[in-house]
């Protein structure tokens, strides 16, 4: 196909989309209204003070002290040098794209550790507990302990990938850098970035929902909005587990959740700045998914655990808009991105 077909093929479906977004107009601000009410309920609240926090721990340096321990005790079989290793355990409790840009930020400081982020990143990655038991567990079982299979089962999977990637690791050929800073420059980078990667994840979650639901309007005489198209959305974008009810079976959502879906991915390559293989890094997904869905089935088979399946539809209640906590987060979120398009105007405008 030669440039020209495919500018023209690109120009007829960007013309297309804007048709159907002019057609279904109504439909698309009430998409946009979800979304926003899911970031600042959900996503905000979840991961942004995560996302700060784990940030200014690994560029401090700290993040190898907290997580000494527990490198020691498993260094022998999880051949990660402390550094990666630290990035590793707060990336399964921080939140999805947390670990690959914490990864990002390692290989910032050193470019030596770039072939082994690479071949790591796709395990370092999990929805984290506070979205995990927050959303899969009680919102949709009503059950913390449904909640807190996924997570066990998600974690312990991602440890059983890491343990096969690196055991070929030589300890001596690990990078130790065990430099500490906790200066101003070091919160005020952490608070950026931070405030930058959230905002990509709240914007791409918004492009990726509208997409699927323009999808539902086009075709929704032969969807009619099915249990099946539902569990395509949640492969799509992973918040809409949320559309999802009791009877979905424990594994299945374990998979969903593991898998993250493709607009998740697609906040990782942002995030990495393209040095993320889309593709490549949703097919390896696949494994540790598949892996955590049998060991979730694994283990209520063993428990003899049931998830509570309501009568009734009713959902348990989410955070408000008016939680101090969501609002905070999004007063702080705002007022850093306002002061670093200050700067980046001021830069600007000297050329």
């Amino acid at each position: 196909m030669t440039v020209k077909v495919k500018n023209i093929l690109i120009s007829i479906a960007m013309v297309f989309l804007l048709i159907t977004l002019i057609i279904y107009s109504k439909d698309t601000a009430e998409t946009i209204r979800h979304c926003i009410e899911i970031c600042t309920k959900t996503l905000i609240p979840s991961i942004f003070a995560y996302m700060i926090l784990c940030t200014f721990l690994i560029n401090s340096g700290l993040s190898e002290i907290i997580t000494a321990p527990l490198w020691y005790l498993s260094r022998s079989f999880i051949k990660l040098d402390r550094k990666l290793f630290s990035v590793l355990v707060l990336s399964l409790i921080a939140g999805y794209p947390v670990g690959t840009k914490m990864l990002k930020e390692v290989v910032s400081q050193n470019k030596k550790y770039t072939e082994i982020a690479r071949r790591i990143a796709p395990f370092c990655y999990a929805g984290g507990p506070a979205f995990i038991i927050g959303i899969a567990g009680n919102v949709v079982y009503n059950s913390s302990a449904a909640g807190l299979i996924i997570f066990l089962s998600c974690t312990i999977s991602n440890i059983i990938c890491i343990i096969f990637i690196t055991r070929k690791e030589k300890e001596n050929n690990l990078l130790q850098n065990r430099r500490t800073d906790t200066s101003g420059k070091i919160v005020s980078s952490a608070l950026l970035s931070s405030a930058k990667a959230i905002m990509i994840i709240c914007l791409s979650m918004i492009v990726f929902n509208i997409a699927t639901d323009l999808f539902s309007c086009l075709t929704e005489n032969i969807l009619c909005d099915t249990t099946a198209f539902r569990f395509v959305k949640s492969i799509i974008e992973v918040t809409n587990i949320c559309t999802l009810d009791a009877t979905t079976p424990l594994w299945l959502m374990t998979f969903f959740i593991s898998f993250g879906g493709l607009c998740v991915i697609f906040q990782i390559y942002l995030i990495a700045d393209g040095t993320v293989r889309f593709f490549r890094f949703a097919l390896f997904r696949l494994i540790p998914s598949a892996l955590s869905s049998a060991i979730c089935f694994a283990i209520t088979e063993i428990s003899g655990f049931e998830a509570f399946i309501p009568t009734t539809n009713v959902k348990s209640p989410m955070l408000t808009i008016e939680n101090p906590l969501v609002l905070f987060s999004v007063g702080s979120m705002s007022l850093i991105l306002i002061a670093y398009l200050s700067d980046q105007i001021k830069i600007f405008k000297k050329y």
